[in-house]
């Protein structure tokens, strides 16, 4: 399925990055306002870590899983077998182009991929036109603008510039989080709530790998060498990898 560029790509490693986050961890914001029997929209559900705990808490309800790339959709299918959970109905779709009707669900949730498509509040309006009067859109991006990297190395802080080039490149912005109450107010939402939270990073080696591997893949002459040093720089001791995500709620109005 075609589409913009999604700077990390679909490895197995990122998979296995992105299988760390959890509903309980990253989506406090959705899960404080569902209730069981809720028809939920997931909209970039990735290999599904997330999605599950979402599933469990709307059920009997059910979830409409959705993602681009039919290998996250795979993974999603294989986690939900495992863990007994048959309320999920996940399938490869377009962001810009649900397909489902209007006013389906009760509510949707996007969590980190407005920061990479082209047109945040025209994914926002997909989401708003499926989603019941009343009901909540939640969306969730970082913003690189309130990044923390230490102690400070300059290599280090170059290859963090470096990957914000790449996914500036690929259409994407790593600023989106402060945006995105805006593009909720030009996707037609109102009652608009914007917060701010970090993550704080356990395991620096695991983020630092997952962005060197994706600075390696891109063809600038130092790439390598940037990639080097942030893996370098994630094994010095008393170090902090702390990134800014901006959780955004809104409310679809009356049609």
């Amino acid at each position: 399925m075609s589409g913009p560029a999604y700077t990390p790509g679909w490895s197995p490693q990122v998979s296995a990055f992105m299988e760390r986050r959890t509903a309980q961890s990253h989506a406090a914001e959705m899960l404080a306002l569902l209730e069981p029997g809720q028809h939920l929209l997931d909209l970039g559900c990735g290999p599904g870590s997330i999605t599950v705990g979402l599933a469990r808490a709307v059920a009997p309800g059910r979830v409409a899983a959705i993602d681009r790339e039919p290998s996250q959709i795979r993974l999603l299918e294989a986690r939900a077998a495992r863990e007994g959970l048959a309320n999920i109905d996940a399938r490869a779709g377009d962001a810009m182009a649900l397909d489902l009707g209007d006013d389906t669900v009760d509510a949707a949730w996007a969590h980190a991929l407005l920061e990479h498509l082209p047109d945040p509040a025209g994914a926002l309006r997909e989401m708003a036109r499926v989603v019941r009067p009343g009901g909540p859109v939640v969306v969730v991006s970082p913003d690189w603008g309130g990044f923390i990297l230490a102690p400070p190395v300059p290599e280090a802080d170059a290859a963090i510039d470096r990957y914000q080039a790449i996914q500036r490149g690929n259409g994407g912005d790593v600023r989106a989080g402060r945006a995105l109450g805006v593009h909720m107010a030009a996707a037609g939402l109102h009652d608009i709530t914007v917060s701010a939270r970090y993550e704080v990073y356990d395991d620096r080696a695991a983020i630092a790998e997952y962005l060197a591997a994706t600075i390696e893949r891109s063809p600038g002459p130092d790439d390598a060498r940037l990639a080097r040093a942030l893996r370098a720089w994630s094994a010095l001791p008393g170090g902090m990898f702390a990134q800014a995500w901006i959780p955004a709620v809104g409310r679809v109005a009356p049609r």
